[in-house]
């Protein structure tokens, strides 16, 4: 059942078995797990069912670290949570992500991606995925009958990464399960319902009630045997840094590890890769994904683990994407321009301003067509735009702050300060180094670096602030240019959307939040799941990885109520307790 916080009385208390906060990848998959069991769930979703721009604004926060997205863009507060803003790319980890790596400090995971796989076969199910293959071997076959072989590296060095994309009708999680909760006879989900406050008893050892508020003014509160947090890496340790009524440091925060380590994907758009020969896993249309079957997939280029060992570094993977000549997106346009949605004036301008630039490329738009009618492929070569992908190494001072501005429910605004470390750097210089020897090598291609490797990066920070205090001192506008013209590079660095690693997993409370069940270390009935439990992040998109924690989690869950961990289960009604 849905249920708008909007149309109950004030202070109404809503009594659960367990309350899960956050409706979106990991919440949905978690209460979906627990339909059906022999007690109630309670689902909080701060949003409705749509995108409202007022309850976005509660996601408002302040950049302080390495540039990056406004916060209030970079997650969906409504019903599917930032289900609602994907695309669907779906990797598991790899082996090496969950094991101790002793050129990364704070690496590895309280348990091998062995035991997570029979989750992440279920994920596939939740996320409309067929096969759990993810291996090049396991398609090897699929591809060959469409003429798609892999390059001939050296698989020692150089391994081919195969990424999942999910259709575009289950990407939105809200949409795709809503009628399914709409039936669960055991589920109850409160839309509207913003938790501000996690109440303790008084050793804090253990929840007893969530405070709960929606932006017309009205409060709620709910009880439950079990709490959940599923609101994502930043909206998770927010709460419970805000949380500080008993300990003022925040709920788990014993050892002020809440908000640290935050994680991202850094994603870098620069240099360029030109293979000898047409290779169809790298497509050069506008279509760059493979279909087989109902499955779409699309390829990277990655260091395997020998040499993420022998050279100490990060995993990393290099997506192919092609480059298209201005003269062809300009005549792609004139076939394919939509005339009605234009006044005359644009549509003039837009014609005039595209067929120039055939004009100006007409040698080549000739060359083209002529090789084209004598049955030719349209180029001997493939010329493309490298996409970086990194892992980024858990970094304590990488952190989630909450700041001293308020939004409109009275909880602290966030702060984030994203940094990177040297090895992050390094990585993303270092493997394209390996990788370009590797092309070299195999005269399969040739491939262009265009950022500093890492001592020069530092160098050129160092000479850049010294210029930048001098330029400003002296109102020089040529100078400032100068530092912006040689830090372009690393200045396009950004994340990819992906909040992890602020409220990390550890059996070692001194080193993380939550144990390997997801519990708060020393909070009874405390749990977190999300990205933000992840202790390294991988390089692997993360909302599979979220899904198969979820179940997980959920299976953790359902033992505690059969063996009676928790109370005995409240007994299930519609009715919501004034």
């Amino acid at each position: 059942m849905l249920i708008d916080t909007l149309m109950l009385p004030e202070d109404t208390l809503i009594e659960s078995d367990v309350c899960i906060v956050g409706a979106g990848a990991a919440g949905i998959t978690l209460a979906r797990e627990l339909r059906g069991q022999p007690y109630k769930i309670c689902l909080l979703e701060s949003g409705g069912l749509d995108f409202d721009e007022v309850a976005q604004s509660l996601y408002q926060g302040a950049n302080v670290g390495v540039p990056y997205f406004p916060l209030s863009e970079s997650r969906a507060r409504y019903f599917g949570g930032s289900t609602n803003l994907w695309g669907g790319t779906c990797r598991p980890l790899d082996d090496i992500d969950f094991e101790y790596r002793s050129w990364m400090p704070y690496s590895s995971w309280p348990f091998t991606k062995a035991e997570l796989n029979p989750y992440y076969e279920r994920s596939q199910k939740v996320c409309g995925l067929e096969r759990f293959d993810y291996e090049f071997a396991d398609w090897e076959n699929d591809l060959r009958r469409q003429h798609r072989f892999n390059l001939p590296l050296s698989q020692e060095r150089v391994v081919t990464y195969i990424f999942q994309v999910m259709s575009r009708e289950r990407l939105r999680f809200g949409e795709v399960y809503k009628a399914e909760f709409e039936q669960a006879a055991n589920i109850n989900i409160y839309l509207h319902a913003n938790v501000v406050d996690i109440e303790t008893n008084d050793t804090a050892k253990a929840v007893t009630r969530l405070r709960v508020a929606n932006l017309a003014g009205h409060k709620l509160w709910v009880s439950a045997k079990i709490f959940i947090l599923a609101c994502g890496g930043i909206e998770n340790p927010r709460l419970l840094l805000a949380s500080n009524s008993v300990c003022n440091n925040g709920l788990g925060n014993q050892y002020d590890l809440v908000g640290r380590f935050f994680m991202e994907h850094p994603y870098i758009r620069s240099g360029k890769v030109l293979l000898t020969k047409p290779n169809a896993l790298y497509p050069t249309g506008p279509q760059q994904k493979i279909q087989v079957a109902q499955t779409r997939l699309f390829t990277a280029l990655a260091l395997s683990k020998t040499v993420q060992e022998r050279e100490q570094i990060l995993n990393f993977a290099i997506r192919l994407v092609p480059i298209v000549p201005e003269w062809l997106k300009a005549l792609q346009r004139l076939k394919s321009r939509d005339w009605q949605k234009k006044g005359l004036d644009d549509r003039l301008s837009a014609v005039v301003g595209d067929l120039s630039k055939l004009i100006a490329n007409l040698d080549e738009v000739i060359a083209r067509i002529w090789v084209k009618q004598i049955k030719h492929p349209p180029f001997p070569q493939q010329f493309f735009e490298t996409h970086l992908i990194s892992e980024q190494a858990p970094n304590p001072d990488s952190r989630v702050m909450l700041s001293c501005e308020r939004d409109k429910l009275g909880i602290p605004r966030i702060q984030l300060d994203w940094r990177l470390s040297s090895i992050d750097k390094y990585t993303i210089y270092r493997s394209q180094q390996l990788i370009k020897e590797e092309l070299a090598q195999t005269r399969l291609g040739s491939m262009q670096i265009e950022l500093a490797d890492d001592a020069s990066w530092r160098s050129l920070l160092e000479r850049s602030q010294q210029i930048l205090d001098e330029a400003i001192a002296r109102s020089d506008s040529r100078q400032l240019e100068i530092v912006l013209h040689e830090d372009k590079y690393w200045q396009s660095l950004r994340g990819s959307y992906h909040h992890i690693g602020t409220t990390r997993m550890s059996t070692n409370p001194k080193l993380g939040v939550v144990n390997a069940d997801c519990q708060v270390h020393g909070i009874s009935n405390l749990y977190v799941t999300g990205s933000s439990v992840f202790p390294t992040s991988g390089l692997s998109n993360p909302t599979l990885t979220i899904v198969a924690l979820a179940i997980r989690l959920a299976d953790h869950i359902k033992d505690q109520m059969q063996v009676g961990v928790y109370q005995e289960a409240i007994p299930f009604c519609y009715q919501v307790n004034p």
